[in-house]
C-alpha cells in the first residue's frame, strides 16, 4: 500500500500531501531500523503502521476520485 501510494502521486501532489507521507515514513522506520518478525511487541507496531498509512491511502484515493470527477465535469 505505502509503494502504491508513491508510486500514484503526482509530482505535483507530493508537496500536498508531504506531512503525511512523513508521518507514514516515522511510523515505519522502527520495523526498518529495530524490529523483526519475530520481535516481541510487533503487533502494536503493525496495527499503528497500518493505521497511518490506510488513512493515507484513503485520502489518496479520494483525491484521485476528486480529480477524474472534476475532469468528467470540465469534459
Amino acid at each position: 500500500m505505502y509503494n502504491d501510494i508513491l508510486s500514484e502521486l503526482l509530482p505535483v501532489e507530493k508537496p500536498l500531501l508531504a506531512d503525511r507521507i512523513e508521518k507514514m515514513n516515522v511510523s515505519l522506520q522502527k520495523g526498518f531500523t529495530d524490529l523483526r518478525w519475530n520481535s516481541q511487541n510487533i503487533d502494536p507496531f503493525i496495527n499503528n503502521a497500518m493505521n497511518v498509512v490506510s488513512d493515507v491511502d484513503e485520502l489518496v484515493k479520494k483525491m484521485k476520485d476528486n480529480v477524474k470527477k472534476i475532469q468528467n465535469l470540465m469534459g
